[in-house]
């Protein structure tokens, strides 16, 4: 069991890093980072103007199925697959600005 201690908590940690954020209607017109190869949400409620659909770069953003859920909210779920920017645009009234690093290219982050 002390052999598996430290594997258990290599894999908890590398797990966590890989969490997926969750951005609203509160992060609008903010700008955000995520990680090259990560997911993350945007949940926004429904609204005739929010059944726009979303507007991004395709070359550096990739966009899951769009679903909905009983509170009356549309959720997209992107993955970071190139990094670059990019403004995620959903109707006239939403905007959220996209910045996908490398895990490497972040200081302090180097991998060898």
């Amino acid at each position: 069991m002390a052999r598996i201690a430290p594997i258990l908590l290599v894999i908890a940690l590398v797990s966590g890093c890989s969490a997926s954020h969750r951005y609203t209607e509160a992060d609008n017109q903010k700008t955000v980072h995520a990680d090259l190869g990560t997911s993350f949400t945007v949940s926004l409620p429904a609204s005739a103007e929010a059944a726009a659909k979303p507007a991004f770069s395709a070359g550096v953003l990739e966009m899951a199925p769009e679903s909905g859920d009983d509170a009356g909210r549309r959720t997209f779920v992107f993955t970071a697959r190139a990094p670059g920017d990019t403004t995620i645009r959903i109707g006239k009234d939403f905007s959220l600005r996209v910045r996908v690093v490398s895990v490497s290219d972040r200081p302090g982050m180097r991998i060898q």
